[in-house]
């Protein structure tokens, strides 16, 4: 075959200029909103053309759900659910509640889920990625956690998917209602009893026989 003949390839993908948009969108879906942040303005802030973020993702929407994902993932490490094999059922419970708590409550995860609540009758797609992307994947991953657990003998989960739901919704509990209505936070050491003890709970009723 003769080299005309070859196939041409393209340039290495510039990871540098993915981070540069993912976080440029980021900062204006926050500050702006998802209806009045425009890819044209996510291309100036991350110094790319247009073309270059459709060349990456396919609409605003993929951008926003890539934006999500991107946040959920510097909060939740997949590594959180493959523990140590030493690691005990309570610790790996703990530390994820402690990785849940980070990601519903940090700052970014606050000023989202406020633009969500403004603009979900507007959009009601934003609020559909947000569930999909934020918080159905981590209750998933959990949840197929708890199935695994299960099997080794562990736990005794007899519905893995509700279970992940009751423990992640008992986690957040009050501190996330007082976050969302910008009350003052619950107390470092009352957090860490009540994560404890959710993790105790969940323990002791989903113990093998």
């Amino acid at each position: 075959m003769s080299d005309g003949n070859l196939p041409r390839r393209g340039r290495p993908r510039d990871a540098s200029k993915d981070e540069a948009i993912l976080v440029a969108a980021g900062e204006l879906f926050m500050e702006r909103g998802y209806e009045a942040a425009s890819l044209d303005a996510v291309a100036q802030a991350a110094g790319v053309s247009k073309a270059t973020i459709y060349s990456r993702f396919a609409d605003k929407d993929a951008l926003f759900r890539a934006v999500l994902d991107h946040e959920c993932s510097s909060v939740v490490l997949p590594a959180s659910f493959v523990p140590p094999p030493d690691a005990s059922v309570r610790e790996t419970l703990i530390l994820i509640a402690d990785q849940f708590i980070g990601l519903v409550l940090g700052d970014k995860a606050m000023a989202m889920h406020r633009i969500i609540v403004a603009e979900c009758c507007r959009a009601p797609r934003v609020a559909e990625l947000f569930f999909e992307t934020a918080v159905l994947a981590t209750k998933t991953r959990f949840a197929d956690w708890l199935r695994q657990q299960t099997a080794a003998g562990r736990l005794a989960v007899k519905d893995p998917d509700g279970a992940a739901w009751r423990f992640l919704g008992a986690v957040k509990a009050e501190a996330h209602l007082r976050a969302s209505m910008g009350l003052p936070p619950v107390e470092p050491a009352r957090l860490r009893a009540h994560v404890e003890a959710c993790a105790d709970e969940f323990c002791r009723a989903h113990a093998p026989d």
